[in-house]
Order: structure tokens, then sequence, then C-alpha cells
């Protein structure tokens, strides 16, 4: 009596979820290790790297800096937008 294509394909997948379940577990152990070490927006940042996103921005778009206020400020709108496009999208160097 042959094993069955079915079962074939049950231990396969079984054995592809006990996989992923060990993954899962040593990236949650390493970033609980990391969370330990290194302040909350680093960690996000590295959490979103892994994650194939885009890193936080820098400077003066980084919310943590915002301050709130009620009062009006003079802006200049075409260089605000190009510093706050250009902190997302950095040029890349020339080719050599």
């Amino acid at each position: 009596m042959g094993v069955t294509e079915e079962a074939r394909r049950i231990a396969y997948l079984e054995a592809r979820v006990a996989e992923l379940e060990a993954r899962l577990d040593r990236r949650s152990r390493d970033l609980r290790l990391l969370q330990k070490h290194v302040c909350h927006r680093d960690l996000i940042v590295m959490s979103r790297i892994a994650a194939g996103l885009p890193a936080l921005p820098f400077g003066p778009f980084e919310p943590d800096f915002w301050g709130e206020t009620t009062h009006l400020a003079q802006a200049d709108v075409g260089d605000t937008m190009e510093a706050l496009w250009s902190s997302l999208y950095p040029e890349l160097p020339e080719p050599r």
C-alpha cells in the first residue's frame, strides 16, 4: 500500500508550516532582543527595512521633531515640497 499524492502534499505542507513557525519564532526573539538595546525610532526603521519598506525620513520632516502650534508661519511651498521629496527619495550618485 503506497503513499498517496494527497498524503505527500499534506506532509509537505505540514513541514512547510513548521519551518515558517520556526522562522517566525527566531525573528520574534531577535526583535525582542533588539528592542532591549535600541531606541523606539531605530526599531521602527529596522523593522521597516526588514519588511522591504523605505526608512523613515530624516531631518525636519521627521514627525517626532514637529512642534504643534496654532500660529501660522510663512513658508516657501516650492522649496519645502522639493526638500520633502528629496528626503524621501534622495538622488542616487552618478555612475562612474
